[in-house]
C-alpha cells in the first residue's frame, strides 16, 4: 500500500492534510501515534477508503483504492473500529458470518463450518452461539477481530483497539494482534493511544501531529525523548522498568 500526495479537509480552503505520501511497510504492525487531533483516525479512514481523499490517491496492488468495489475493498482490507455497533439476539457466530459478506450474497448461506477457524483463532469456539450482548468489553473485541479475519484480508486496520478495556483485556487484545501478524502475515495497522504498547508491539511508527506525519521509522529509531517531547509538546522521559524494559513517562502530568 502506497499513500500517494493525500490531502483532505473538513473545511474548505483549509486542508487538514496536506500532500502526504509514504509507503506501508507491508507484513508488520505499524501503529500510527500523537496527540488528539493529530489526524490519526482521519488518516486511517483515508487508508481504508472509508473517507474519500479530495486530492491525490492510496494505491493497494497498483490499482488506486477508489477503483476498486466494496467487495473487492473487503477482501483486502478489514477495519476494526472504535466503537462497533452491537445488536440484540445476535450471536458471535452471527457478527462473525458478517466477514463473510465479501465473498457471499445472503450470510444466511453461510455454513458454521466457514467461521470455525476464526472462532477457534479468537479463542470464540465455546462463545459462538452467545449473543454479542452478553459479553464482556474485552470478548466482544476479540469477535469484531474474527469477523475482520472472516474478511481474509491482507491488511488488518484497528481505530484505538484497546480502549474502554482494562488491562487484562488490553494486554490480552494484543497479544492477539501479534498472534494474528505472526501466524497470518498480513499487514496490521493501529491507530494506538498508549505510547508504551505502541512501542511494545509495534515494528513501525508514524508520529503524526496536526495532519502531518513528522516522523517515521522503527521502533528504536523513535524511542527518542528529544522526538517525544517535541511530538505531544510535553516533556517525555524513558525509564528502564525490571522485567519491562523501556517505558515513555509524561513527567508534566
Amino acid at each position: 500500500m502506497k499513500l500517494d500526495d493525500l490531502s483532505y479537509k473538513y473545511v474548505e480552503n483549509e486542508p487538514f492534510i496536506s500532500g502526504l505520501s509514504q509507503e506501508v511497510p507491508e507484513g508488520q504492525i505499524l501503529s500510527i501515534i500523537g496527540p488528539n487531533g493529530a489526524g490519526k483516525s482521519t488518516l486511517l479512514q483515508l487508508m481504508s477508503g472509508q473517507r474519500q481523499p479530495d486530492s491525490g490517491k492510496v494505491i493497494l496492488d497498483g490499482q488506486s483504492l477508489s477503483d476498486l468495489s466494496l467487495k473487492q475493498r473487503a477482501q483486502k482490507i478489514a477495519v476494526v473500529q472504535q466503537q462497533n455497533q452491537v445488536y440484540d439476539r445476535m450471536t458471535v457466530s452471527d457478527v462473525v458470518k458478517t466477514g463473510r459478506a465479501a465473498y457471499h450474497s445472503l450470510l444466511a448461506t453461510i455454513p458454521d463450518s466457514e467461521i470455525s477457524e476464526f472462532l477457534k483463532t479468537a479463542d470464540l469456539t465455546d462463545l459462538a452461539d452467545k449473543q454479542i450482548t452478553e459479553l464482556s468489553g474485552g470478548q466482544q473485541q476479540r469477535v469484531w477481530i474474527a469477523a475482520a479475519l472472516a474478511q481474509e484480508p491482507d491488511y488488518l486496520m484497528l481505530d484505538e483497539p484497546t480502549t474502554y478495556l482494562d488491562v487484562h483485556f488490553q494486554k490480552e487484545i494484543m497479544d492477539l494482534i501479534k498472534q494474528l501478524q505472526r501466524e497470518k502475515q498480513i499487514t496490521v495497522i493501529m491507530v494506538i493511544h498508549n505510547i508504551n504498547t505502541a512501542f511494545k508491539v509495534s515494528d513501525q511508527i508514524w508520529m503524526m501531529r496536526a495532519g502531518k506525519l513528522v516522523k517515521t521509522g522503527t521502533v528504536s529509531e523513535l524511542e527518542d525523548e528529544r522526538l517525544l517531547s517535541e511530538l505531544f509538546a510535553s516533556e517525555m522521559r524513558i525509564v528502564d522498568v525490571p522485567d519491562y524494559g523501556k517505558y515513555v513517562v509524561d513527567i508534566n502530568r
